[in-house]
């Protein structure tokens, strides 16, 4: 395995992580994910070095890393924000750790172009970061991670800090660049997880609530409270007990009626919120409703016996 964690825990007094078993395969992209508060990003900066666990041990290509320094991990690291030297070009930026590490300036500028090229910023190696985009200065903190060739590249929520339009333009190079390298992806967005990541894992109060198939687990989530989180944020009562499912997994029907209390437009879409059986429930519907009431049918969704 090229990570595993056996057991890891760190506890915070108020908040306990863990214990945690993970093993990621070489060349495999694993996405943790959750809500704030979850443990993800201690998560990662436990493997990372920057975090030491109470108990357990992590490995690296079979090698125990556990108490080794951050930089004697070979570990690549993405963190929220670009962290860069604004006194440095681009270019310099992208080579320094392999400066730092006692590579030529000859060898060290050579791999960051190459690095820039792959990222798309090769016309960008002589500029400084104050004259670049945010997007495009978290593209200059990925080349700085890739430059060193790492066997495990960690993403501690890369695209948390820009807007829409940004991610859209940062996750494609994200998703190239981890193409074939071995990847510990953490997030709060499970779109983005399942657009990184082949395999999810889901973190909750510190522990693993739920892994596997990224589009399994979507479709199919083990709990009510895992549901809620991947987007299954209606519930109603039924035969089985408490159906939970998407605003889009409804259709216009007959089998639901409810008052509706708003409707906003959203791209090319409406969204009802409709009050059902005293519950309140979103529904993605292609017109709006044409009176106070909204009749619905739900066509997908997920059974359990009880509420968590």
């Amino acid at each position: 395995m090229a990570l595993s964690l056996r057991a890891v825990k760190r506890n915070f007094g108020d908040f306990i992580l863990g214990p945690i078993d993970l093993e990621v395969g070489r060349g495999e992209r694993v996405a943790v994910v959750g809500p704030s508060g979850s443990g993800k990003s201690t998560l990662l900066r436990i493997v990372a070095g920057l975090v030491k666990p109470d108990e357990g041990r992590v490995y690296i290509d079979g090698r125990d890393v556990t108490t080794l320094e951050p930089w004697r991990r070979g570990v690549g690291l993405v963190f929220q924000s670009p962290a860069l030297f604004p006194s440095l070009t681009v270019l310099e930026n992208v080579a320094e750790p392999l400066i730092s590490r006692g590579a030529s300036r000859q060898v060290a500028v050579r791999r960051a172009r190459e690095v820039l090229e792959v990222l798309g910023l090769g016309h960008l190696a002589g500029r400084y970061p104050a004259q670049l985009s945010r997007g495009q200065q978290q593209r200059v903190s990925l080349a700085r991670a890739l430059v060193l060739e790492p066997p495990v590249l960690l993403l501690d929520e890369p695209l948390t800090a820009l807007d829409t339009p940004l991610r859209g333009e940062v996750l494609p190079y994200i998703y190239e660049a981890s193409r074939g390298r071995t990847v510990l992806y953490v997030t709060h967005d499970f779109e983005e997880a399942t657009f990184v990541a082949s395999r999810v894992v889901v973190l909750m109060d510190g522990r693993v609530a739920a892994q596997g198939d990224a589009v399994e687990l979507f479709e199919n989530p083990p709990t009510p409270k895992v549901a809620q989180f991947l987007g299954y944020t209606n519930r109603l009562r039924a035969d089985c007990g408490f159906f939970y499912f998407r605003p889009w997994d409804a259709a216009p029907g007959t089998t639901y009626v409810g008052r509706v209390v708003a409707v906003w437009y959203k791209a090319g879409r409406y969204e009802v919120l409709a009050e059902v059986e005293g519950q309140h429930v979103r529904i993605v519907t292609p017109k709006p409703p044409r009176s106070g009431s909204f009749s619905f049918d739900v066509v997908k969704g997920k059974c359990f016996p009880q509420m968590e």
